[in-house]
């Protein structure tokens, strides 16, 4: 399943088992990314739009129909098919995707859209009047502080995501080798699809775990700062920050650029430093570096946030309630529901 899903949907399932609502799923079975070998994009297409075409049918046996926002792009109006009351979720700013044109279609036709931050729902509320901020939940349960982190003799400049995001990293490599040249016990450690090709970076400064939810926890436990670089853009604005929140779980400081809910996250307490250009990432991170109370500080400050805004317990009953209010039809009382969830 792609990250979006998995955080948006799949982490949710079990927590809203609780609440008596009955998630069945229904993911792509290539994917929801056109394949790069054109030979093989008519089958994917047609591969796709049957999936689609099937899952949604099989909404007709559910209570709501909750779409994610990997439906997007698409090549027919599927959604036509579906059960309603329809739920579309998004954590992304998919109208600037090719296809996206097809978000506003996708929107005006749901009963209801999440959204993931308010950017995101400030586009939406103008194809939809009913529109709801949910951000993106995480598992605290996954992510905890370690206590031995301080008394590692190396230092660790963490960053995780999916290799798509890389020119983020690349943006500040000239700040990252400065401050590995400024402290020689600090290396970089990456968690990613594949390694990053970095063109300044001393190889033995860098290293590289390949992504898996059990590497990922586990490259956490070794991280002293949590990094987060984006552009201010468009694109970005439309990021819920969850890898921000996964390090603040952790009990991880973090370093990022204070763009969309970055800013929001920032603001609720002190949990990090925001960057801008080269110079302000070097001082943030080697003040950081420098002050191990500081570090210490920023980490319970950010796992505090999480825990009071940010945790899969207090969402997931955000989103059980409304399961519960688009009754598709039940009768007032009836205390289960069943969501069919496509993407």
């Amino acid at each position: 399943m792609v990250p979006s899903a998995r955080a948006r949907v799949r982490q949710y399932i079990a927590p809203l088992g609780k609440f008596g609502i009955a998630v069945r799923e229904y993911p792509l079975p290539w994917g929801n990314i056109l394949p790069r070998q054109r030979s093989l994009r008519p089958l994917w297409m047609a591969a796709t739009a049957a999936a689609r075409t099937a899952a949604l049918a099989c909404s007709w046996k559910a209570d709501v129909t909750w779409i994610s926002r990997q439906f997007l792009p698409a090549f027919a109006p599927l959604h036509a098919l579906a059960k309603r009351p329809m739920i579309l979720d998004v954590d992304d700013a998919v109208w600037l995707n090719t296809g996206g044109h097809r978000a506003q279609d996708l929107a005006r036709a749901s009963d209801l859209v999440v959204c993931g931050n308010s950017f995101l729902a400030d586009q939406f509320s103008q194809w939809n009047n009913n529109v709801t901020i949910i951000p993106t939940a995480v598992n605290t349960s996954w992510y905890r502080p370690r206590r031995f982190r301080e008394r590692a003799p190396t230092l660790v400049l963490g960053w995780t995501g999916t290799s798509g995001n890389f020119p983020f990293l690349y943006s500040i490599e000239g700040a990252l080798m400065r401050v590995l040249q400024h402290c020689s016990r600090v290396k970089l450690l990456i968690v990613a699809d594949r390694p990053p090709q970095f063109k300044r970076l001393p190889e033995s400064r860098v290293e590289f775990e390949l992504w898996t939810p059990r590497t990922e926890i586990a490259a956490f436990d070794h991280m002293s700062i949590g990094l987060m670089p984006l552009a201010d853009t468009a694109w970005c604005n439309g990021k819920c920050s969850y890898k921000m929140l996964c390090y603040m779980a952790a009990g991880l400081p973090v370093v990022v650029t204070a763009t969309g809910m970055n800013c929001e996250v920032l603001a609720m307490g002190e949990v990090g430093l925001s960057a801008g250009c080269e110079q302000q990432w070097v001082d943030a991170l080697i003040a950081l570096l420098s002050d191990a109370d500081l570090r210490r500080r920023m980490g319970a400050e950010g796992r505090a946030v999480v825990e009071d805004h940010f945790s899969l317990q207090r969402l997931a009953q955000q989103y059980a309630a409304i399961f519960h209010s688009l009754d598709g039809g039940l009768p007032r009382g009836s205390g289960s529901r069943t969501v069919a969830h496509s993407q």
